[in-house]
């Protein structure tokens, strides 16, 4: 009698961690459809806002500040909203979200003027801001920590994903059928989205997790002092600077040298799938090994070797094995950066440390974009300096995130686990 009631009480045990499991990968799967869902809607808008806004009548001038209204909204949204998350969980703050996003680029279709255009650009950046920090979050709190690295690398691949997707997409929308259709097809695809992860998340708790805690739940400001967040911090702006190079100033490059806006397109996705293939592949894997750091490190010299190799070589076989080298290095980075920002913080302030991380990666990404075109003023004397300040960026972020690792390894910790995976 004894026997029988170990085995079936073993058997509820058993039966309630699967469930356990099962609960935790919907979950994680239905934050990685918010994460395609919020990169699809971010990368179609590329090449769809800057022809609208010129049919509405905006000048060179303004078109930059209708871009420039999503990108503020949404780096400070970054950065506020991470409080929400932390606040009032992760699961309505992005339903809200996406509802405010789909709202916002239905209104494209509907603005007669510039100004209204602005406005709706900032709505958008506002609603944009929390989903990928709150979809990052849920993953955070859902894996444990000899699984992040392979979980993010996933999840990264599936903003690749988004990337080899949205563009042809709303290219081939456009042609057909104009701006409109790119923007109804968009909100669509966000609001069906949302559907699906009310579904699948509707078992999820507030606040529930599955991933390890570190000490940093007991003291508020403790997180903020932990050296490997900041190492992750450090190597997102690098390599993120060189995106903005990348696409600001790498079709003026091409351009210049007489090639096709098809080649400009397919040296982008030659990027995009080798980051792709690196985040899905067993290398992923590799941080949850050896720790989060070595390929941090090993990441940023590739990177830097990639942005370099299109500074200095010449012909489109060169930037194809420039872009290939620099999404192979940003698919090293940016999971062991993810798996850190989520080993560094408790599930209590997760939402605001990957609210910074999507700020600075914003930051990164302005900075490149900007700077790259102030130093192409010097193109005479160097065509590729852009690319090799940025290649520079990315080597000066090795050393530091050297420092910053010997940093966390002097800090006393009762989980190691949490500062080097």
């Amino acid at each position: 009698m004894l026997y029988c009631i170990r085995v079936i009480t073993r058997g509820f045990m058993v039966s309630g961690t699967l469930q356990s499991e099962g609960t935790a990968r919907r979950t994680i799967w239905a934050a990685r459809l918010v994460v395609l869902a919020a990169f699809f809607d971010l990368f179609v808008q590329f090449p769809t806002i800057a022809p609208h806004a010129e049919s509405l009548g905006a000048s060179t001038a303004f078109i930059g500040i209708i871009w420039a209204a999503y990108s503020f909204t949404n780096l400070f949204g970054n950065l506020g909203l991470g409080f929400a998350l932390d606040r009032w969980g992760r699961r309505r703050p992005i339903v809200v979200g996406m509802v405010i996003t789909a709202a916002a680029v239905i209104g494209y279709s509907f603005v007669r003027t510039p100004e209204q255009f602005v406005a709706a650009r900032a709505i958008h950046g506002i609603g944009a801001a929390v989903l990928a920090p709150g979809a990052f979050s849920i993953i955070g709190d859902q894996t444990i920590s000899s699984r992040r690295g392979r979980t993010m690398g996933l999840t990264g691949a599936l903003i690749a994903i988004a990337a080899l997707i949205g563009f042809p997409t709303a290219g081939i929308l456009r042609d057909v059928w104009g701006a409109d259709a790119v923007f109804f097809v968009d909100a669509a695809f966000v609001m069906a989205t949302m559907l699906a992860f009310l579904v699948m998340t509707r078992k999820t708790g507030h606040g529930s997790e599955r991933g390890d805690t570190d000490s940093s739940d007991g003291a508020p400001i403790a997180a903020w002092r932990t050296p490997s967040l900041w190492s992750a911090y450090a190597a997102t702006f690098a390599i993120t600077v060189g995106i903005g190079a990348l696409v600001a100033y790498l079709p003026l490059v091409l351009e210049d040298r007489g090639e096709t806006a098809a080649r400009t397109g397919s040296s982008f996705a030659i990027y995009a799938l080798v980051a792709m293939l690196v985040m899905a592949s067993p290398i992923s894997r590799s941080g949850d090994r050896f720790g989060r750091f070595a390929p941090l490190m090993l990441g940023l010299l590739g990177v830097a070797i990639g942005l370099s190799a299109l500074g200095v070589l010449g012909g489109y076989r060169g930037v194809a094995v420039g872009m290939a080298v620099y999404g192979m290095g940003y698919g090293l980075v940016f999971p062991a950066a993810a798996a850190l920002v989520a080993e560094s913080t408790g599930a209590d302030r997760r939402g605001m440390a990957f609210g910074i991380f999507y700020a600075v990666y914003s930051l990164g990404v302005a900075v490149g974009s900007v700077g790259s075109t102030r130093l192409a003023e010097l193109q005479d004397q160097s065509v590729g300096l852009p690319f090799i300040v940025a290649a520079a960026i990315a080597l000066a972020a090795i050393p530091l995130a050297q420092a910053l690792r010997q940093a966390a390894k002097r800090q006393a910790t009762p989980n190691p686990k949490a500062i080097d995976g």
